[in-house]
Formats: structure tokens, C-alpha cells, sequence
């Protein structure tokens, strides 16, 4: 499989793309929601369910950016990216933060199955995640609009990330008190696929006619059959990315040998508690994920103590502001010279690699009105710890539950990657149980932005979260503790 866009190639063309998801914190006091156990494992299910494939789907994307930042309408009506000529330097650059951070998660509960017993919930889970993010400096993009303008730049923390993985998940919840209640999980974790690309200290300056790039670079990559094509010296070819090719015969057997060579191996654990202070107040904490993988096969490589020379990004400037370039050849054109901007050297041999997992930490309260028990009121913490792809979160809700087999929830939700509204509804009958909820709602789309692709995208903040899920009950309503109806 040739001339494949490595994760650091595309970063620029991602960063201006409709991708698409994250735990769904709407849902953190939604008794309908069959997996609030993920959210925090002292939750319990309000019934016994099963389900296969349908039962928790989210998928997603949050940034501090949006279409908007990035493409512009013309004249005749038709959208230029912010390269176009009649898009000034200063009002590209004015809607932009320090760090520009765009960050992809998507879920799929594959089997799940959560049972009511004597002494509490339990829950068995296997899981497909999936998480990438990509973080890009404000000064690169002075850089590419404003090249040749000035005679040297520098930033920082350019970076990539992505990591995808299967989970096996038990856990279990109980009371200790009417009041306290506890509980725990325990994930083992099968490793996909796994690449982190990050790049420091960027120094860009002029010589002749020429730039003269300096950077301190890694490149750490895990993927089965993956293989990096190299120039003469050692330099990575971008456009020399292969899969399955090198060492293989052609059998069965020798792509699953190159396959299970790297794969990652890992576990990670939940923790949770709830405790009722008064009547119908109760707080709530969970830690999420605290864990590792370890990767083998691990593809690695790194800049030298050297400069390096770059054109710049003359060729993707338009100069015509009635130019008829469409949009995704622009985009294209973005990825293709940024493939030369930075220069990475593949080390000799390939290695294992350890690295932790991005933990979550909940913190909630939630309040149920005295006039009225099935009509609540809440506040949710939420902070991602994954270093510069870091996410905090905090959300007020308002929830009602006036009927055993129904429940709305509305909330408000201000994080470092702005505000949003979110909602869920949950169906919950004998039988069967029917999920809808999203941390981010949105009315502001583009028309399609792609040829044959005809869905419009989020204009101004990128941010988009769908949760859909199908279970199927198997038992009478339950609850932890003593409830208070």
C-alpha cells in the first residue's frame, strides 16, 4: 500500500477536515443510560442488560477550532482555504489560540453484558477505542501564511497522537452503607495501532533562498506490517509507506506473524465512589483508566543535530482570489508540502515502547428537589489528563425522570475548547432500552465541502458528539442503596 499520509503528513489537512467523539459526560446522571458504569464504576445499571454491538456507539471530535478558522467564502459564493490571497494574514491569525488542539475519540461497545446480584452490579465489557489528537502552534501558521514576510520563526509543541485498542472490562459496584457506594474495574487491553509524533523547538530562518529549518523531532510509531521507506541516509520517504510488504510471502501466516508483532499489551483500572451527605444530595468521584500499554515492534525515528533546508509553502499560496482550485485539491496540495517540512532520520532498529493511557478524572454532585424527587439538578468536572492534548470540562445540569421508563437531561457545558449544550434522552422499557444524547449540539453547518461528500460540518467550533444505544433488559428496575422515591 503506497504513497500512504503518515500521521505527521497529514497534520495540517486533518486539522482543516470534518472528522469525527469522547465519554459521554451528559449522560453522568442519566439512571437510564446502561453504561453511566463507564463514567464511574460505583454507578450500577438501572436494570440487567445485554447487548451486542449497538449497546454504547459514541464517536465525535472537540477542538478550539473551527471550519471556519480555516476556509473562507469568495466572491461567486464557493469556500478558499486561508492560503488564498484575499484572505488578509491578520484576520486568519486573529481566530486562532496559542495551541490550536483538534481531538478525535470514537467507541464501540462490541459485547456487553451488566447482571444484578446479591451483593451488587456486575458488568463484562469488550471494547474498540479509538483516540487521536493533533496539536498545532499558532506561529506555524504565521509561518505558512506569511512566509517570506519575515526572516526567521519559532515555536514549539507541534505534535501528533493517536492510539487505538480493544478492551476487556469487568467491574463491579456495591454498597457499603445506604449511603456509600463503591465500586471498581479492572481492563485488559489489546494494542492496535499506535503512533506519537511530536516536534520541539522549531527554529526557521532564512538563508539565501532557501529556509533553514532546525527542530529537535521524534517518531514512535506501533502498527502491524508497518513499514517507513527511507531516502539515502537514512532520511524518512513519506511517500514510501508500506503495509504487509516487507518480509512477507504472501500468507496467511506471515501476516499474522508481522501483525502480532506489534501489537500492544496493557491493563488499567477504574476506581469510583458516591456518598449521599443529606437527603437527596450525593457527590460522586471516579478515576478512569489509569493504566498502560506496552507496543512492540516499535517503528521510531528522530531529527539529527543538523539543519535542514525547506522551499516554504510558496507553492500552495493563492494568489488569485477568483482562483477555481477546489477546496480538497488545496487541502491535498497543504499535505504534499508539509510532507518536506520536517526531516526525520528512522533509527536501526525497531524496539518496544511503554506509555500510559490518558486518564480521567470525574468529580460530581447532584441534588434532587424536595418538592419533587424525579426532578434534579447537577454539576459535573471532567478533566483528560494526555499531556498537551489535555481536556477540562465542566457542565450544570438539569434532569427529569418523570417517568420510570423515561428521562431528559439538558445541560451547559464550558471547557478549554469553549462552551456547548448537551442532552440525552433515555427509553427505558422491560425489554428493551433505547439511548439518544450528545455533549455538543450544534445548528451553525457548512453546505458539503467535498466532492461526493454531501454532509455539512460544525462552522465555527468543530466540536461534535453522537451517542446511540440499543441494550436489552432482562430484568425489573434496581438500584444501589436506599432510594428514596
Amino acid at each position: 500500500m503506497k504513497k500512504i499520509y503518515f500521521i505527521l503528513a497529514i497534520a495540517i489537512s486533518t486539522a482543516v477536515l470534518p472528522v469525527s467523539a469522547q465519554q459521554l459526560n451528559s449522560a453522568y446522571f442519566t439512571e437510564g443510560y446502561k453504561f453511566r458504569h463507564q463514567l464511574n464504576p460505583a454507578f450500577a445499571s438501572s436494570r440487567s442488560y445485554f447487548s451486542i454491538a449497538t449497546g454504547n456507539i459514541n464517536v465525535g471530535v472537540n477542538s478550539n477550532m473551527g471550519i471556519s478558522t480555516f476556509l473562507y467564502p469568495t466572491a461567486d459564493g464557493r469556500l478558499t482555504t486561508f492560503m488564498n490571497g484575499s484572505v488578509s494574514a491578520d484576520e486568519f491569525l486573529s481566530r486562532l489560540n496559542r495551541k490550536n488542539i483538534l481531538g478525535v475519540d470514537a467507541g464501540v461497545s462490541l459485547i456487553s453484558t451488566g447482571t444484578w446480584g446479591k451483593h451488587g452490579f456486575t458488568s463484562v465489557e469488550l471494547n474498540l477505542k479509538s483516540s487521536s489528537a493533533v496539536n498545532l502552534p499558532k506561529d506555524l501558521f504565521d509561518f505558512m501564511k506569511n512566509v517570506g514576510q519575515r526572516q526567521s520563526y519559532n515555536f514549539s509543541n507541534l505534535g501528533v497522537r493517536s492510539r487505538n485498542y480493544m478492551e476487556l472490562a469487568i467491574g463491579h459496584s456495591h454498597s457499603i452503607t445506604k449511603r456509600l457506594n463503591i465500586g471498581a474495574k479492572v481492563k485488559f487491553l489489546l494494542g492496535i495501532a499506535s503512533a506519537d509524533v511530536r516536534v520541539d523547538d522549531v527554529k526557521v530562518d532564512m538563508y539565501e533562498d532557501q529556509w533553514r529549518v532546525d527542530a529537535n523531532g521524534s517518531l514512535y510509531a506501533a502498527v502491524p506490517g508497518l513499514d517507513l521507506g527511507t531516502k539515502a541516509g537514512g532520511e524518512i520517504d513519506f511517500n514510501d509507506i508500506s503495509i504487509f510488504e516487507y518480509d512477507n510471502d504472501g500468507s496467511i501466516s506471515s501476516i499474522i506473524s508481522q501483525a502480532a508483532k506489534g501489537l500492544g499489551y496493557g491493563a488499567a483500572i477504574d476506581l469510583g465512589a458516591s456518598y449521599e451527605i443529606i437527603d437527596g444530595l450525593t457527590v460522586s468521584a471516579a478515576l478512569l483508566d489509569f493504566g498502560f500499554l506496552s507496543w512492540g515492534n516499535v517503528v521510531s525515528a528522530h531529527t539529527d543535530n543538523e539543519p535542514w533546508t525547506f522551499d516554504g509553502f510558496e507553492n500552495i499560496a493563492i494568489n488569485d482570489p477568483e482562483s477555481s482550485t477546489t477546496i480538497d485539491k488545496q487541502i491535498e496540495a497543504i499535505g504534499e508540502e508539509f510532507k518536506d517540512f520536517i526531516v526525520l532520520y528512522k533509527d536501526e532498529q525497531n524496539g518496544r515502547r511503554l506509555e500510559m493511557l490518558s486518564a480521567t478524572l470525574n468529580v460530581g454532585a447532584e441534588y434532587k428537589m424536595p418538592f419533587y424527587k424525579r426532578l434534579s439538578v447537577g454539576f459535573l468536572y471532567s478533566n483528560r489528563f494526555s499531556g498537551p492534548y489535555s481536556k477540562y470540562d465542566g457542565r450544570f445540569f438539569v434532569d427529569i425522570h418523570p417517568l420510570k421508563w423515561f428521562e431528559l437531561s439538558a445541560n451547559y457545558g464550558i471547557s478549554n475548547h469553549g462552551s456547548s449544550f448537551g442532552a440525552t434522552l433515555s427509553l427505558d422499557f422491560p425489554g428493551i432500552g433505547i439511548f439518544l444524547g450528545t455533549d455538543n449540539l450544534f445548528w451553525d453547518v457548512t453546505p458539503p465541502l467535498m466532492e461526493g461528500i454531501n454532509i455539512g460540518v460544525p462552522y465555527k467550533r468543530t466540536n461534535v458528539s453522537l451517542n446511540f444505544g440499543l441494550t436489552f433488559n432482562v430484568s425489573k428496575l434496581r438500584h444501589l442503596g436506599d432510594r428514596r422515591d
